[in-house]
């Protein structure tokens, strides 16, 4: 989830990696609990390859109304850029918070998670449950009941945010009629 890039970035998702052993991360996670919507667990059961017990720390996953510059989300909370880094599926960011498919790493319930998106995470894991099929049947619902003109680049962001990715990649010539042909109806009526 969290490969500290070094190079500052604006994004809505931003992944965060903080140490209850430190008085400056318990004061930005508990800024984070009342200024974002987060996702958060105390990962302290997590094994090196020795088998050792690593250092407890948290992840946390927030997400903003608009893209943030990361320096800008850094400072606000009071952490170095360093813990802080960008997340290229909101999806997985939240799965990897129990370390959801990835057996070799220790499995933490999703009751452990804490913060306004804990929902979210659930939403996440029971999409994984879903067959293709159901998944489609969604994204068809999604386009037959927008009221308002949808933007395939909108549709596409929508897909790719919410773990439909793969279904959009497979039938995207099939959700591109359909789009079109929400937007002809709009202009009919």
């Amino acid at each position: 989830m969290c490969t500290l890039a070094k190079e500052n970035y604006r994004s809505k998702t931003h992944a965060l990696l903080l140490y209850p052993d430190c008085p400056e991360h318990v004061t930005a996670l508990e800024k984070i609990q009342k200024s974002y919507d987060c996702a958060y667990i105390l990962h302290d059961k997590d094994k090196n390859e020795n088998g050792e017990l690593k250092k407890a720390h948290w992840h946390v996953v927030i997400r903003c109304q608009n893209q943030q510059w990361r320096s800008a989300i850094c400072k606000d909370i009071g952490i170095e850029e360093n813990y802080c880094d960008k997340i290229r599926s909101f999806e997985n960011a939240l799965q990897y918070l129990i370390h959801y498919n990835d057996s070799d790493k220790t499995q933490y319930s999703v009751d452990e998670v804490k913060g306004n998106l804990q929902s979210r995470l659930k939403e996440s894991l029971l999409k994984n449950e879903k067959s293709e099929g159901e998944k489609v049947c969604e994204l068809i619902e999604f386009i037959e009941c927008t009221d308002g003109f949808i933007k395939v680049s909108d549709f596409a962001k929508y897909c790719a945010m919410n773990g439909y990715w793969s279904e959009f990649r497979r039938s995207g010539s099939i959700f591109m009629a359909m789009i079109k042909e929400h937007n002809e109806l709009l202009y009919k009526n």
